[in-house]
């Protein structure tokens, strides 16, 4: 402190009246406060020239005397707190502790806080919300189908309970709130998948911490702390048989009223190749060529990424010539003929169908296994279905060296097939084809 005019008394201690009181005299000078608190030893105020009062204690540290620790000023600090604050330092000196090395520590320490809560400001206001977060994860899925599936189960079961949170704020019970709404509704499957896709979304971020000039400060995955579902994913081996099949490709005849021609078409295809239903319905008209016999599906068609080539038989050629043109799109979307026909409408069809029927429950997918079976019945070679189906192939010849489309033996498998499906829905190869043309 400045070296100042001691001036003390000696029997006196100080009261809120007297530190008011004390005059500036022109000339800096200290007043002692003579308590017999040994906590306020060296306790004193001192008024500087101009009339500032500023409390003090004087102490001994490190076999040096004349130490002065300033506490505060009046009238900001009272007596009473200054007098608490006198014995904070005592003690911390009777503990061997140099106050001013301590109040180094608490100046350091509230700018480290300050910058703290600097940074966590900043990165509040820089962290991503749910929907930047279900935006960028979907645009990592490479597959179009795939990411098709997880925005719409997000949308429809995530969103509403997420939309607007910062994805820090997202806890454990937002997750089970999300996973109850499709709980409720019976959608078991629908659960499991979206506890799936959020516990890959959340990893995804917690990874990579910056995405798109956004921060995803993630300690945890709000996922991994809840269950995952149980149930809903029991693998299906629904097959139709050969006398279901039979039903089924004649309602789609005798109940033509009641079904689009775009609809029994797509389920004709599905029954003719095994494709996957939501690469049929992107199917454009200039992908069929009737001439070589060929329908095309490009790279960003197929669900593998890989393009494939299929051969068109006699009966896929003639269902193919049954269906409207009504623009590029061979199955057009209602609303607009140059996008593809929604997956639902075919599926809620066969819901319809088969409910009118009595026929037993199936989806489009079974179609697809059924194909698979009654293939390897009918003894077509598995590297064929394979090849068929376009499934998607681990082993690095597939995948990066055999690229050999098999289309000879692909044709004469659908061909055989085609022979066999004729047969089971009892209908000779010569004479019923013009019947599948009119009733479609």
């Amino acid at each position: 402190m400045a070296a100042c005019r001691p001036h003390f008394d000696e029997y006196a201690m100080l009261t809120d009246r007297q530190v008011k009181n004390l005059p500036a005299t022109g000339q800096p000078y200290r007043k002692r406060d003579n308590s017999p608190d040994p906590g306020l030893r060296g306790f004193g105020v001192q008024v500087s020239a101009a009339g500032t009062k500023t409390f003090y204690v004087e102490y001994s540290f490190g076999g040096r005397r004349g130490h002065f620790y300033r506490l505060g000023t009046y009238p900001g600090m009272s007596l009473a707190e200054a007098r608490d604050r006198c014995r904070e330092i005592r003690k911390l000196v009777d503990d061997g502790i140099d106050p001013k090395a301590d109040l180094e520590r608490r100046r350091l320490a509230e700018v480290d806080e300050r910058e703290a809560q600097g940074r966590r400001e900043r990165e509040q206001q820089a962290t991503a919300l749910y929907e930047d977060l279900a935006r960028l994860y979907l645009a990592s899925v490479k597959n179009r189908t795939t990411r098709t599936e997880i925005a719409r189960l997000l949308e429809k079961d995530a969103r509403p309970v997420l939309k607007g949170k910062r994805v820090t704020e997202i806890t454990p019970s937002d997750i089970r709130a999300v996973l109850g709404r499709p709980r409720k509704r019976g959608a078991k499957r629908v659960e499991r998948m979206l506890h799936c896709y959020l516990h890959a979304a959340f990893a995804f971020a917690k990874e990579e911490q910056e995405l798109d000039g956004m921060l995803f400060p993630l300690r945890e995955n709000p996922v991994a702390a809840v269950k995952k579902p149980d149930e809903g994913m029991t693998p299906r081996d629904r097959v139709l048989s050969q006398d279901e099949i039979r039903i089924l490709w004649n309602v789609l005849e005798t109940d033509s009223e009641r079904i689009s021609p775009f609809t029994g078409g797509a389920i004709r295809l599905m029954l003719l190749t095994g494709q996957r239903l939501q690469e049929i319905l992107r199917a454009r008209w200039d992908q069929v060529n009737f001439g070589e016999g060929i329908w095309l599906f490009s790279r960003d068609q197929t669900k593998t990424e890989r393009p494939h080539q299929l051969p068109v038989t006699a009966t896929m050629e003639r269902v193919f010539k049954a269906i409207p043109r009504v623009g590029s799109m061979v199955f057009p979307h209602a609303r607009n003929p140059e996008a593809p026909m929604p997956y639902r409408t075919i599926t809620q069809a066969i819901d319809r169908l088969r409910t009118r029927h009595e026929l037993e429950p199936f989806t489009a997918r079974d179609l697809r296994r059924t194909c698979t079976t009654h293939w390897a019945r009918i003894e077509i070679q598995p590297s064929v279905r394979f090849q068929l189906q376009n499934r998607a192939l681990s082993d690095v010849e597939s995948k990066h060296y055999n690229l050999y489309d098999g289309l000879p033996e692909k044709r004469a498998a659908l061909e055989k097939w085609e022979r066999e499906l004729l047969r089971i829905v009892e209908v000779e190869p010569a004479v019923g084809l013009e019947p599948l043309v009119q009733s479609v």
